[in-house]
């Protein structure tokens, strides 16, 4: 009985083990190609199994997919009010994709959406990627190294593959790296388990996260262990600017200790042979960035070499002001100049009555190139030069205030309308591509016969009128946007204004005509998006009707190039020389609105409700009449064909130069 009692009591032992739940990764996962990368993400809670139990570790992974994996593998906690048209709320990874969006890690399309369902290419991983690498302070240092496929590989993102591959995160086969070809949940489990693995090295610290981030000395109460981003080797040096070289090393083993040995504002400290602090002087971005606007509450798209205000750092970010919008990027992203150390800046100076925009490339140290784009404002003295941190205020190379001016053809509504016929605007075309073509730049071959812009002018006037958007300024974007259309995307899919160009499916949406290309710009980007007023910002791109600048304008969204709005301006104003001047001869009157949650209405008066309001203030305005009983009268950004009214108290009248 004693034997049966214990072969009962093996077998019921026996019988429970083969009853336990049984992981789905047992089996599925053992043995996989990828399989520390993805027992990695299921550790972290960032990889679960669907409803048939699989992690499905073959299958493509989706954007939302990999926003999330990159949020929970890094810890990220902080999120704003970004908000994508495509990610309600209840969608599964909403928070996620906030987090990361919030970090810089992930950027929307032009027209509002994430579009998280959509398979990543391994090039969008790899930008993705690199954000995250700066984002965690990952040294990568320089690389020139480079795939059989380079050339397929979107220009923009071929640094971000490069530091990639240097950095063993991603690898290609054979020499390739068939940068559109999509990536599996494998693939990106392992990408990022290799991303994290140099984190922990990099910080040594676990997951490459701080323990304890609300406290700057890391649970240290003598503050003796390094704050995140100090390096635990790298020691911090208080050095002087002299001659406009640093000199002395006097070594701290915490930026704390080397910011309280600072004693002059000719000092500034150094890690690394790089500038971590200093009195006064500017920042450069070193590739593209996302700054998150606290001024506006949204993110911002940044190009590298652009230049920014420095307004304070510490050991892990920089606090710097774009055109107005404040806010914080990580000292990997960018270089901090001191005034007494720089070698050139960009500048504005008057060229024979006209403004002109000098550009500085940092990383050759020399003026790189420059463009024209409207009259020179009176304050202007031929022979000197001018800086602007917004292309509005401008002062002189000591940093005092010489004016104020606004480009006319940079702050007109875009509710204008030209003044010009379609048969102007099409002998203006076919005028400006002789002039093109005469350059004999390869690209500008046969642009007579071939441009996509030939015969716009009846469209353009049309779109003018159905949709109210000026007919010159959409013939302006398309000039900027397609090399006069002659790019390849322009002669091979019709597409003149870079829509679609670099998100999951670049350079390859066809459209069956430019008529239709326009189209689409209108009723999917610049109606919806970029023109009609949002109801609180970050819910859409309205920064004001205008092409503008990052201080207010298409271009606070549309590009990263913070000088977009006016190289747009230069085209309208190009094309007003060459016609005569009727738009500027007849002008507008532009107004500014200087107050938030500003009111629009039907009619004079506060008893009927608002047609829309402005969340934001310092939008520009058209004006169409004197001011009646305390109100003006104005064309409505919001599609409208009736009259519009704004209190005169909350708008001022602007001297535009044109």
């Amino acid at each position: 009985m004693k034997k049966l009692s214990i072969i009962a009591l093996l077998m019921t032992v026996v019988g429970l083990l083969f009853m336990q739940p049984q992981l789905a990764s047992a089996d599925e996962l053992s043995g996989h190609d990828h399989e520390p990368g993805l027992r990695y993400l299921i550790s972290k809670n960032a990889l679960v199994t669907d409803a048939k139990g699989s992690y499905r570790p073959n299958a493509n992974v989706t954007r939302g997919e990999f926003a999330s994996y990159l949020a929970k593998s890094m810890n990220l906690e902080e999120a704003n009010n970004i908000v994508f048209t495509d990610v309600p709320s209840t969608y599964l990874y909403a928070t996620d994709i906030q987090l990361a969006a919030t970090a810089g890690i992930i950027t929307g399309y032009k027209d509002g959406s994430f579009k998280p369902k959509a398979a990543i290419s391994r090039q969008h991983m790899a930008i993705m990627l690199e954000r995250a690498i700066n984002y965690l302070e990952i040294p990568k240092g320089t690389t020139s190294i480079t795939f059989k496929d380079n050339a397929a590989i979107i220009k923009e993102y071929r640094q971000a593959v490069a530091i990639g591959a240097q950095l063993e995160i991603i690898k290609g086969s054979n020499g390739y790296f068939m940068p559109e070809k999509n990536a599996t949940i494998g693939q990106a489990a392992t990408f990022i388990h290799r991303l994290m693995t140099l984190a922990d090295a990099n910080t040594g610290k676990e997951d490459g996260g701080n323990s304890n981030p609300g406290d700057p000395n890391n649970g240290d109460p003598n503050g003796g262990t390094p704050s995140p981003g100090e390096s635990n080797t790298s020691k911090f040096a208080v050095k002087e600017i002299s001659n406009g070289t640093l000199v002395g090393n006097q070594e701290f083993t915490t930026f704390d200790a080397a910011e309280k040995a600072i004693t002059n504002n000719s000092q500034v400290i150094v890690q690394n042979n790089k500038i971590m602090k200093m009195s006064s002087g500017y920042v450069v971005t070193n590739n593209y960035v996302v700054l998150n606007s606290e001024t506006i509450k949204d993110q911002i798209g940044v190009a590298g070499d652009t230049e920014m205000e420095y307004l304070s750092s510490d050991a892990t970010q920089v606090k710097v002001r774009l055109a107005g919008q404040v806010g914080y990027l990580k000292h990997a992203d960018v270089t901090l100049i001191p005034f007494s150390m720089s070698k050139g800046r960009s500048y504005y100076s008057n060229e024979n009555g006209e403004i002109k925009h000098t550009l500085y490339d940092y990383k050759t140290n020399k003026y790189s190139s420059s463009y024209v784009f409207g009259k020179a404002p009176s304050f202007m003295k031929s022979g000197e030069k001018y800086y602007s941190w917004d292309g509005i205020f401008f002062t002189n190379g000591n940093g005092s205030s010489k004016g104020e001016a606004y480009n006319y053809y940079q702050f007109l509504p875009a509710r204008a309308k030209t003044q010009y016929t379609a048969e102007e605007l099409d002998a203006y075309i076919m005028n400006k591509l002789a002039e093109v073509e005469s350059t004999g730049i390869t690209l500008y071959k046969d642009a007579t016969t071939k441009s996509k812009l030939i015969g716009l002018g009846q469209t353009l006037k049309e779109v003018e009128e159905i949709s109210q958007i000026n007919a010159l300024l959409i013939l302006s974007l398309a000039q900027h946007e397609s090399a006069y259309g002659m790019s390849k995307n322009a002669q091979n899919l019709n597409n003149l204004f870079g829509l679609y160009e670099y998100d999951t499916n670049p350079l390859n949406k066809k459209f069956d005509s430019v008529a239709a290309n326009i189209s689409e710009l209108v009723e999917k980007f610049l109606q919806p998006n970029y023109i009609t007023p949002g109801g609180s910002p970050g819910r859409n791109y309205a920064n004001g009707a205008v092409v503008g600048s990052k201080a207010v304008g298409f271009n606070v969204k549309y590009a990263s190039d913070p000088f977009w709005g006016a190289k747009i301006a230069g085209h309208y104003y190009r094309a007003e020389k060459a016609l005569g001047f009727k738009d500027a001869k007849n002008p507008y009157i532009v107004g500014i609105t200087t107050t938030t949650g500003l009111n629009v209405r039907t009619d004079a008066s506060t008893s009927n409700s608002p047609l829309f309001t402005y969340a934001r203030s310092g939008m520009p305005v058209i004006i169409t009449s004197s001011a009646t009983n305390g109100w003006y009268e104005v064309l409505s950004d919001k599609l409208h064909s009736g009259t519009a009214f704004i209190s005169k108290d909350y708008v001022q009248v602007i001297n535009t130069v044109k």
